[in-house]
């Protein structure tokens, strides 16, 4: 539990349960988090709706690789409210069949047909597919293909939420107070536990290819270890770090390009990516697998600093990045690719 004031009358409260994506079945994660803030033991979902909506408070949920996040934002003097609320999302969720049937499958199945209709998000999943293939590799989003049952997510419920595999983080708020609500609240009654720990392996060389109308994207990926975050956040600075919005760079020159250091707990994911139609596509991801493999230790030098502000706007709260850009170089040698969109056109990896 991590705590830090502030002078404005708004406070935020986090919580952050691991495993995320990468962990259970394929998509069961994402269906645990459709079931936050429906209808517990204590409160059903429309009365916390209703009175969360008078108190002017806002809440969310979201399913990341590594974790599903559970969020809201209040004025500070509600504080007692939120902790009671989120306490009972994670231990006295009542995980009713026709929720199961009518809200967290429908709302998880929507979720999913919209991220298909985006070539990039569909190029990026396929991605960590070929760079991870399991854990990482998972779908983010629930896709249908996975039985999977309302005694299934709340079997999973009772795994994942544990009071070691939970964290809370606040902001605008007194930690002295939190502890004590919190200590008051269901966070007390949660059993030990253990944290989720997903083994994690590297595949490179791998190639994808799909077809599909609409914007054409081209991704070079290289899975990267934890231990390497500060030479390819270097290097991702160096060539043109999408993060850096405006930054001039050599891939800024090229329509459509840019590069991102995916980070998560246990290994991240390079990635040049390239978009727009087919051609140009074809053209520029061409010219950016050879900027990425001509980078000079020089360029590496002076690019350590826009690695610092890249960390610094990518850091969060829940979140923070405490690794240092390095001038070593990064060694991207084989890589993964995604191809997707106007594919008659789009280059072979073999051709980059």
């Amino acid at each position: 539990m991590v705590a830090r004031e502030g002078a404005g009358n708004l406070s935020s409260i986090s919580v952050v349960i691991g495993g995320g994506s990468k962990s259970g079945k394929s998509g069961i994660s994402h269906l645990l988090s459709k079931y936050a803030f429906l209808n517990t033991g204590t409160k059903s979902a429309l009365r916390f709706t209703r009175e969360s909506e008078l108190l002017g408070g806002a809440f969310s949920s979201n399913v990341t690789r590594d974790a599903i996040v559970l969020k809201t934002l209040f004025l500070k003097q509600d504080l007692p409210y939120y902790v009671e609320a989120l306490g009972n999302v994670v231990a006295n969720s009542s995980f009713r069949p026709h929720e199961f049937n009518e809200v967290v499958m429908p709302v998880a199945r929507a979720e999913f047909e919209a991220s298909q209709q985006c070539n990039e998000f569909v190029a990026l999943e396929s991605l960590h597919e070929l760079s991870f293939r399991k854990g990482l590799g998972n779908p983010l989003y629930y896709d249908g293909t996975t039985k999977i049952t309302n005694d299934d997510v709340q079997q999973y419920a009772s795994q994942a939420y544990t009071s070691a595999n939970i964290s809370l983080f606040a902001s605008g708020v007194n930690e002295a107070d939190l502890a004590s609500f919190v200590g008051e609240s269901a966070f007390s009654g949660l059993a030990a536990g253990s944290q989720h720990n997903v083994p994690v392996e590297f595949f490179k060389g791998k190639e994808s290819r799909i077809r599909a109308a609409g914007e054409s994207v081209a991704l070079i990926g290289v899975p990267v270890k934890v231990a390497d975050f500060g030479k390819f956040e270097t290097l991702s600075a160096a060539v043109g770090n999408s993060a850096l919005v405006g930054a001039a760079s050599p891939l800024s020159k090229i329509p459509g390009a840019s590069s991102f250091l995916y980070k998560y707990q246990d290994a991240g994911l390079f990635v040049v990516s390239v978009k727009g139609d087919g051609s140009s596509v074809a053209q520029g991801i061409k010219q950016a697998k050879k900027i990425v493999d001509s980078v000079s230790a020089t360029e590496l030098t002076n690019s350590t600093k826009a690695a610092q502000l890249s960390v610094a706007l990518q850091s969060t709260f829940e979140n923070p990045l405490d690794f240092k850009p390095s001038a070593t170089k990064a060694s991207v040698g084989e890589f993964n690719f995604v191809a997707i969109g106007e594919v008659d056109v789009l280059p072979y990896a073999s051709e980059l």
